[in-house]
């Protein structure tokens, strides 16, 4: 299943632009019947799956899950370096991130366009009268997906230095009402709210969502178990690891159809693998970015950003996941893959690579964590046995205590998701941003800075982060 690009949307669904994430932004114009405006809003149970995909379809921007957002939270840490050009791209390898960074900006705007586009999914589908049409699977659907832009949102610029769910942590702006004109109350900026008001909704979202969403055929969309895996993720963060435990156990048992690959490269050389619960689809039409980055002008690309110098020496001996996360220059093959590139991301022609979202091996190593942090050692080590053996590594020894079975966890998450857009937020919610990279003295950036835009036209209402 592929969502159809914004221009493709414009005959079919209702398109909102993100307003109120900066008060000049304009909402696209749509005229009457041949598309649906704000006052005619959706009005059959076709407009409402039409504008339900034009949510997802939000996620596929460049500016957001079509490159930015998971290259840059690898970017930002041990996984990935910068070669290339961009003077954007070096402040955020560097984390000497500036408030006019465009980069920022735009991922910024991309993301709450999307909630904008839930937000109005979820108002106007109540008024939908039609017996055939399921009004809480799709409300729910659209619940998720706000909830994990917000997630998204917080991930980068919510928080403390120190991490996540601290009672002084700084939000976003909290919209949870559809913005369709430029005049009155909807336009009006709004301040940011803490984060624990964001996390409150985040939960809501979730639970609500989980309860009403009906059966996907497809792993392109968000079904019970990829958002109680979601839950999962979030918990997590907040480090209510009894929580994250559960929820996990809960995604997998809502998932029996999904199972761990035996190969790790399966996860990535095809689309829709065993172990996918939530895949992002692209074809060569509705193409992105992914490899582009990652490769050099020899295979069509740009060679903005290499695998870290320290990511493959992190490998064990014998690690399978090598070879995928790491091509070297012993392990080239030329000229599809030169040294210095992933196989995660390798479509550079076509831009069709898939980002996934959600996959079992993420799950199980949630869930591991979450069980060693609480104490259950025993099973904590079962489940990240699952992982290590398929990746051909002996299985950990029993002996472990608490505190070194949590760090091999975090070490066989670093590696089994490198490059996936995971590693920047694990070492934000573990504090350990400048215990792993000793070059980032200055705490406060953690946090990246509220773009500038987004201070100036809210008249300062909205805040900046500390120190910037």
């Amino acid at each position: 299943m592929n969502f159809p690009s914004v221009r493709h949307l414009l005959a079919a669904s209702i398109l909102l632009a993100s307003l109120g994430l900066t008060s000049c932004e304009k909402p696209l114009e749509v005229t009457p019947r041949a598309s649906l405006d704000s006052t005619d809003g959706l009005q059959t149970r076709q407009d409402a799956e039409a504008a339900l995909r034009g949510c997802y379809d939000a996620l596929q921007s460049a500016n957001y899950l079509g490159l930015r957002y998971q290259l840059f939270a690898d970017l930002g840490s041990d996984n990935a370096r910068h070669t290339g050009t961009f003077p954007t791209f070096a402040q955020i390898a560097q984390n000497q991130i500036l408030p006019d960074n465009t980069e920022l900006s735009a991922m910024w705007n991309a993301i709450y366009s999307g909630i904008n586009r839930c937000n109005y999914v979820i108002e106007q589908v109540q008024k939908i009268d039609d017996p055939a049409f399921n009004k809480a699977s799709v409300t729910a659907e659209a619940q998720a997906l706000r909830a994990f832009n917000y997630m998204n949102l917080l991930g980068y610029w919510g928080g403390t230095p120190a991490g996540y769910g601290y009672p002084d942590g700084l939000g976003v702006p909290l919209r949870l009402e559809a913005t369709t004109s430029i005049n009155g109350e909807q336009i009006k900026p709004k301040a940011r709210a803490t984060e624990a008001e964001v996390n409150a909704a985040i939960r809501a979202d979730l639970t609500a969502a989980a309860a009403n969403i009906a059966a996907q055929g497809t792993k392109a969309r968000l079904s019970k178990g990829a958002i109680l895996a979601l839950r999962a993720r979030f918990e997590l963060r907040l480090r209510n690891y009894a929580d994250a435990a559960d929820f996990a156990a809960q995604a997998i048992a809502a998932l029996p159809a999904v199972t761990l690959e035996g190969e790790y490269n399966n996860i990535f050389a095809q689309k829709f693998s065993n172990e996918s619960i939530w895949e992002l689809p692209f074809d060569a039409v509705d193409s992105n970015s992914l490899a582009f980055f990652w490769f050099p002008a020899a295979n069509g690309g740009r060679n903005e950003v290499d695998p870290a110098t320290g990511l493959g020496p992190a490998h064990e001996a014998g690690d399978k996941r090598l070879n995928v996360n790491v091509v070297t220059a012993a392990t080239a093959q030329l000229p599809s893959y030169p040294s210095g590139t992933t196989r995660k991301y390798f479509r550079v022609a076509a831009g069709d690579d898939q980002p996934i979202l959600m996959r079992l091996g993420e799950v199980i190593l949630t869930r591991a964590e979450a069980l060693a942090q609480t104490g259950n050692l025993a099973t904590a080590l079962t489940l990240v046995n699952q992982i290590r053996t398929r990746a051909g590594l002996p299985v950990l020894a029993t002996t472990l205590t608490q505190a070194q079975l949590i760090t091999a966890i975090l070490r066989e998450r670093r590696i089994e998701l490198a490059n996936e857009g995971i590693r920047w937020f694990d070492l934000r919610r573990t504090n350990t941003v400048q215990a792993t990279l000793p070059a980032v003295t200055q705490t406060f950036r953690n946090l990246w800075p509220i773009p500038i835009r987004e201070i100036q036209t809210t008249s300062n209402l909205v805040v900046q982060n500390p120190s910037y």
